[in-house]
């Protein structure tokens, strides 16, 4: 990494780096966007749920997936030694997606808080039990590798039924555009930058399969966004 300063302070009288301190630069550039940009990237779709009060259109399963997969994928990325800068997004939008989710034990029962919320508690107790499992080193690093893998699977279980369920309502409800932009973005810059801080092939894969997917919801929110429009008229 010095020898790359160097090489690109070198710029000031003309120098041109080589390839690979460019890539490493343009990692770095990129990983510090994504975190910075993690930090408010649900915001507009909690802003959305509030305003609205509603959570038509959205599943319950790709947010809790997000949730148990941002978990476990923290976790296995500590015990990796991974530096911070190459998955620190992960911490806000795990935050936010408990925050949506919240919302949606409020508002996604037809106004009724009460059962909405007493049917997230013992998600939430589950919730503290993991965390506490993961967070005292009690998994070797083997198994988290394998969770980690697992969770691959777990994203394609959370955002499927979405997709799908978009599709059969040709409408997107209350998903919100800007955060299905940001995350879309922010998911494939992450296949750059996890293979220049030598990530394992199931990272890259994993970020792969993400960027596809928010990606093709990120198209239906393009294709049925007319329709929805012309549905809530």
């Amino acid at each position: 990494m010095e020898r790359c300063m160097g090489e690109l302070e070198g710029l000031l009288t003309g120098a041109l780096p080589s390839m690979e301190c460019l890539k490493l630069s343009v990692s770095k550039g990129l990983s510090t966007g994504i975190v910075a940009g993690a930090v408010m990237v649900k915001v507009p779709q909690i802003q959305r749920i509030l305003a609205k009060r509603s959570v038509e259109g959205l599943r319950f399963q790709m947010f809790a997936s997000e949730v148990i997969g941002s978990t476990v994928a923290i976790a296995y990325f500590i015990g990796r030694g991974m530096a911070l800068a190459a998955y620190a997004e992960l911490f806000f939008i795990l935050a936010q997606n408990l925050v949506i989710l919240t919302l949606m034990g409020i508002y996604g029962d037809k106004g009724r808080k009460t059962s909405g919320l007493a049917g997230l508690a013992p998600a939430g107790i589950a919730y503290a039990a993991m965390i506490f499992v993961l967070a005292t080193g009690m998994i070797p690093q083997q198994y988290l590798e394998w969770g980690y893998n697992a969770t691959t699977l777990m994203l394609i279980y959370g955002r499927a039924p979405q997709i799908a369920a978009n599709f059969a309502a040709k409408s997107t409800g209350e998903l919100s555009q800007m955060t299905q932009v940001l995350m879309s973005a922010g998911s494939a810059a992450r296949i750059f930058t996890t293979m220049q801080e030598g990530g394992s092939p199931s990272m890259i894969g994993a970020y792969v399969l993400s960027s596809s997917m928010n990606c093709v919801i990120l198209a239906q929110m393009f294709l049925y966004g007319g329709a929805s429009k012309k549905k809530k008229a």
